[in-house]
């Protein structure tokens, strides 16, 4: 009895560790910042960052098939700069002008024929903007609707205009 239970784990053990690599392969990756977490899919890998860029930090993403992209910056602001810098991004991307909506503000672009979004949200008492760009296939990137961290007026909402 002993015997086979063993040759029968034995057996079992190359599907065994097969599963567990493909379970380690299929977990989100973490990615830590002063202000914020986010779990990347598998699938994606962080292309730049976090950096600082003045006093903001900075990270870009990319799908590793190149379908998608997101970049995320936050950093020191002034209340009401969410609008200007809404307004200067989109302006920069040749967008839409950005609406206000649920607490942010939301722009769409279009370049070389790939959709993109921004949104724009600001912590008036911490005094931080959070400016979140994406392109590409948008629904890649609904991921980065479940940022985590201390400032919950920065955490962005799908964009109406991304549904």
């Amino acid at each position: 009895m002993r015997k086979s239970f063993c040759r029968g784990a034995l057996r079992a053990l190359p599907l065994l560790v097969l599963a567990v690599f493909m379970a380690v392969q299929a977990q989100a990756v973490p990615l830590t910042t002063k202000y914020y977490s986010l779990d990347l899919p598998a699938d994606w890998v962080v292309v730049s960052g976090p950096v600082k860029v003045q006093e903001a930090i900075q990270v870009v993403m990319g799908q590793k098939d190149h379908k998608s992209s997101a970049m995320i910056i936050v950093g020191p602001a002034e209340a009401g700069e969410a609008e200007s810098a809404a307004k200067g991004n989109s302006q920069r991307l040749g967008g839409t002008a950005p609406v206000l909506r649920n607490g942010q503000w939301e722009f769409t672009f279009e370049q070389k024929g790939v959709k993109g979004y921004g949104v724009v949200r600001e912590d008036v008492q911490s005094k931080l903007l959070l400016m979140l760009v994406v392109s590409g296939d948008l629904r890649m990137a609904n991921f980065v609707y479940s940022l985590r961290g201390p400032y919950r007026a920065l955490m962005p909402q799908q964009p109406q205009m991304a549904k």
